[in-house]
């Protein structure tokens, strides 16, 4: 990293911002979670969020042609960022005992978000996803001072509890 470069997306300056965020998140993710900053206002890094979600949605929508589709995971792609964090800082405070808070978990959900950019391309998308995991993981490790098993396993544990919550919905709603 630069000198003392702190990464936080800002929309007044929003392409040369999400440019360099963007690039940053997926190019050098360590480096990128060591300068994030851990506080300040939900408002940048959720407007990135927002930003990465709606190019994912206007060019995976065009190849959808469905404008529900694109609604759904336009609403989805918001509100499981803000679930997830509230989970993981939950397991990383309560369960290994690391000192951070929910906007810090919510920032490093967010900013992986930066996958988003590319995750529509055909037969690349899954793939994504997995670095995704690991981006969340490498901004847990940074921003909470946890060893990386301990991010990875925080993951897996909330990835448990979606699929439980996914079943457990399933079967009360009939399978529908």
């Amino acid at each position: 990293m630069k000198g003392q470069e702190t990464y936080e997306f800002d929309p007044r300056r929003f392409f040369p911002s999400f440019f360099r965020v963007s690039k940053a998140i997926l190019l050098s993710p360590r480096e990128f979670f060591h300068g994030m900053r851990m506080q300040g206002s939900f408002m940048n890094p959720f407007f990135y969020l927002l930003s990465c979600i709606l190019f994912h949605v206007l060019v995976f929508g065009v190849l959808q042609k469905d404008p529900l589709f694109m609604l759904r995971t336009t609403i989805l792609g918001l509100v499981f960022p803000l679930i997830t964090a509230g989970i993981l800082f939950f397991i990383i405070t309560r369960g290994f005992k690391a000192q951070g808070s929910y906007e810090t978990a919510f920032r490093v959900n967010a900013y992986a978000s930066a996958v988003n950019l590319i995750t529509w391309l055909p037969l690349v998308g899954l793939l994504l996803e997995f670095y995704r995991i690991y981006l969340i993981a490498i901004g847990l490790r940074a921003c909470f001072s946890i060893k990386l098993w301990q991010a990875f396993l925080a993951i897996l544990i909330t990835m448990a509890i979606y699929i439980t919550a996914a079943g457990a919905t399933g079967l009360f709603s009939g399978g529908r």
